[in-house]
């Protein structure tokens, strides 16, 4: 699994999990600290992530970043 691949299934778990919350971009990234764009890009799977952020998303969608991780390695068997 190449690194832009893993990105965007991160992102998309992210996005999901977001979603499943019923947080809209803008107010999850507010949660987060950051701005919307770079949420959107995580989400995309155009920017990698620290483990640090990884860990603070995973956190403020009430997981931890194994759980969160594991979806993305969990979508690599599709």
């Amino acid at each position: 699994m190449g690194g832009a691949s893993v990105q965007l299934k991160f992102g998309k778990a992210v996005q999901s999990a977001r979603l499943g919350l019923g947080y809209s971009q803008e107010a999850f990234a507010a949660v987060l600290g950051m701005h919307r764009t770079q949420l959107g890009h995580i989400e995309q799977g155009l920017k990698d992530c620290r483990l640090s952020t990884i860990v603070r998303i995973s956190a403020a969608l009430g997981m931890s970043a194994s759980q969160l991780l594991d979806q993305v390695d969990a979508k690599r068997a599709r």
